[in-house]
Formats: C-alpha cells, sequence, structure tokens
C-alpha cells in the first residue's frame, strides 16, 4: 500500500484502487472481499469509498444486532393445554364424596363396578369433558354399553353416571349444565328376576352342603329363607342378635332394625353351629364364619363357595342349578305367603317394601295356576253353600 493512501476501515488499497476487504469476524458472517467501484465501473476516489466505509459499518451494525435479538430471545413458551373437567374426574370425586361414603358397602362396592365399566368399555366418554356430555352422547353410551355389557349393567351404570351429575351440579363443579344429561333416557327396562326356591331344593342344597364338609353354608341358606335378608346382612349377623330366640339386626341397605322371632329349623342349625365353634375353641362375633379358617366371610369367597355347592346338588337335583343366592330372599316371601302371612307381616319379616313383596308374589302367582283353582274351589263352596 502506498504511504500517501488514506486509512479507511473495511478498506485495502491495492496499486491505489480501493478493495473491500473484511475482518475473519465478517468473513464468518458471510462477507467476501470485492473492488469498490462506481455503478458506472469506474474506481471509487478516497473520499467515495469512507463514504462507503460508513455506510457499510452502520448497516453492518443495525444487522448485527438484529440477529443478536434473535439470538438471545427466549423461546415462546408452549401453549398450555386445556384443562377440563372431565367426566373421569367428575365419577372419581363422586366415588370420594360423603355423598358415597353414606350408602351401604354393598351398594359402593357395586357403584365402583360400573364405573369401571364405564371406564373400560368407554374411554372417549370417560376422557371428555362432562360438560360436554349432552343427552344425545349418553343415549349412544348407553346403547354402546349394552352391546359390550348387557342390559343390567348398562342400566345401572348410566343411572349411576346420572347420580354422579346430579352430585356434580348441586356442588359447582358443572357450572355449565342445567340439565342432567343422563336423566331421562328411557332406560329398557329389564325383566325382573324372581326365583323361589321349592322346598325339595332348599332341602337338598342343605344336604349337599352338609356333605361336603362346608354347614356353614347349610347356615346361610337356612338363614336366608328362615329370615329373608340379604347376603350381605347376613354374613354380617353378629352373635349379639341372637338373644332370647330372636334374631336382631339392622340391615346394611334401609338401616331398618330386624327383630323376629327365630324360626325352630334355624334355630337347630344355629345351635350346631355354636357346638362346633365351642370344640374348635373358636371365639368371634360373627353368627357365620368360614369353618375351613374360622374367620368371616368375604363376600366374593362366600359366593364362590356357595357356587360350587350348588353345582355339586345340580348333579342330582337339576333345577337347583338356576337357585341363587339372592333368590333365598324371594324363597322367604312366597313361602310366608304359602304359609298364610299378609303382605304386612311379610314385610315385617323380611325389610322389603310392600312394592317389592307384591311385585315377588305377582311372579309367584304366574307359576303356580294352582292358586287360582284353588280360589275357585272356595268361590264354588261359598255359592253352594248359599252364604
Amino acid at each position: 500500500m502506498r504511504k500517501n493512501t488514506p486509512k479507511i476501515k473495511y478498506v485495502s488499497w491495492r496499486n491505489g484502487r480501493p478493495r473491500f476487504s473484511p475482518s475473519p469476524t465478517l468473513r464468518q458472517r458471510g462477507y467476501q472481499p470485492h473492488d469498490l467501484r462506481r455503478e458506472d465501473g469506474e474506481w471509487m476516489t478516497a473520499g467515495e469509498a469512507l463514504d462507503w466505509s460508513r455506510a457499510f459499518e452502520r448497516e453492518a451494525a443495525a444487522l448485527k444486532s438484529a440477529v443478536d435479538k434473535r439470538r438471545n430471545r427466549r423461546p415462546a413458551p408452549p401453549p398450555k393445554p386445556v384443562s377440563f373437567y372431565t367426566v373421569e374426574q367428575l365419577l372419581r370425586d363422586f366415588e370420594m364424596s360423603q355423598a358415597f361414603r353414606d350408602r351401604a358397602q354393598n351398594t359402593q362396592r357395586d357403584y365402583r363396578q360400573k364405573i369401571r365399566s364405564i371406564e373400560r368399555h368407554l374411554p372417549d366418554a370417560w376422557k371428555a369433558e362432562a360438560e360436554a356430555l349432552t343427552q344425545p352422547i349418553c343415549f349412544g353410551m348407553y346403547d354402546e354399553l349394552r352391546g359390550k355389557t348387557g342390559l343390567p349393567t348398562a342400566n345401572a351404570a348410566m343411572r349411576i353416571l346420572g347420580i354422579a351429575f346430579s352430585w356434580g351440579m348441586s356442588r359447582g363443579k358443572l357450572p355449565a349444565v342445567t340439565v342432567n344429561p343422563a336423566h331421562k333416557l328411557k332406560l329398557k327396562k329389564e325383566e325382573p328376576r324372581v326365583r323361589a326356591g321349592e322346598r325339595e331344593e332348599i332341602e337338598h342344597l342343605i344336604a349337599t352342603a352338609d356333605k361336603l364338609n362346608r354347614p356353614e353354608i347349610g347356615d346361610m341358606i337356612a338363614l336366608g329363607v328362615w329370615s329373608g335378608q340379604r347376603q350381605g346382612d347376613r354374613l354380617a349377623y353378629q352373635v349379639a342378635g341372637r338373644g332370647n330366640g330372636r334374631v336382631m339386626l339392622r340391615q346394611s341397605k334401609t338401616k331398618a332394625l330386624v327383630d323376629i322371632r327365630e324360626f325352630s329349623e334355624l334355630k337347630k342349625r344355629l345351635d350346631a353351629a355354636q357346638a362346633r365353634r365351642k370344640l374348635a375353641k373358636v371365639v368371634s362375633s360373627h353368627v357365620i364364619l368360614d369353618e375351613r379358617s374360622w374367620t368371616p366371610f368375604k363376600p366374593d369367597h362366600y359366593r364362590h363357595v356357595y357356587d360350587e355347592v350348588r353345582r355339586h346338588a345340580a348333579k342330582t337335583m337339576r333345577s337347583c342349578a338356576t337357585l341363587r343366592d339372592q333368590d333365598l330372599r324371594d324363597t322367604a316371601v312366597t313361602w310366608l305367603f304359602r304359609a298364610g302371612c299378609t303382605i304386612g307381616e311379610i314385610c315385617a319379616i323380611t325389610g322389603h317394601s310392600l312394592q317389592t313383596a307384591t311385585q315377588i308374589l305377582e311372579h309367584y302367582f304366574a307359576r303356580h295356576p294352582e292358586l287360582a283353582d284353588s280360589a275357585i274351589d272356595k268361590v264354588e263352596l261359598w255359592w253352594t253353600r248359599g252364604d
């Protein structure tokens, strides 16, 4: 470079001609050396090169500032997921509520089973926004459940969903819901199951239980037909409730107090059970114990053992195959009626409502036309007497 050439930033001189000479940093940013010429192709003068250098410096500084800002800018936070109150949350909150815990243990267990059926068979609805459910959507849920679980489970599950919605609405968890979408679905009515055991069937079941060395199952059957109480209440029946020849207990479902005289056949069996327990040196507050372990039955285990006894009984009396433990309560109603008890007397013993007891007897009448024949015989007798 000649001694008389001016020093200009970013400019070098070659034989008196200006040339852009970027620094290593600028080269890393993509700038390349080039001759400094005017638009007409002539070389820039020293003054023109100085003006160009100052303009370039301003441009490069502005560009660097913009790049730095972009580099230092914090990335935008990801959008927050939309939060809403799901059907799952509604049903789980309902399960944890005091209103749920106020129900009988068996009812709570049944509710949980039906809630699990919604979770298992309707996963999309389970994760859906509760406030988005409409009656048409609930109809669709019901139809799908019927196809997957059958009518009884579908009916019960939708009824429980409706109860949960009512609970959530009353507690401000569903402010946008003004009409319960799971109510008034006009669910298909189930044909009520009424199965009363005949005397021969009950005697055969009890004898089979004794033969299988399961006398406690025979005791439960006898307690069922001679007290008319639910399975859970029989399993929970306390020794303290056997006093002065009476059966005393409080029904877990209705909280009704039952206080009836102990039937002679039942007394024989329960006295024998106490003797076996005394021989085994077992002390328990429960009247019914699993005599293999001398502990109270858990409901599932009891049902398993009862089913085993029933299967063996059905080998020699096929009709026993359809006789469930729950049928013992219906059996008690029909036997009491056949013995001449009024509806009121039956309800006083079993704790049934008048409506339910009447419904059981209606089905019993349908299966026993001889009752109508007996009534006609009575009318014939009255007519011939001329009373």
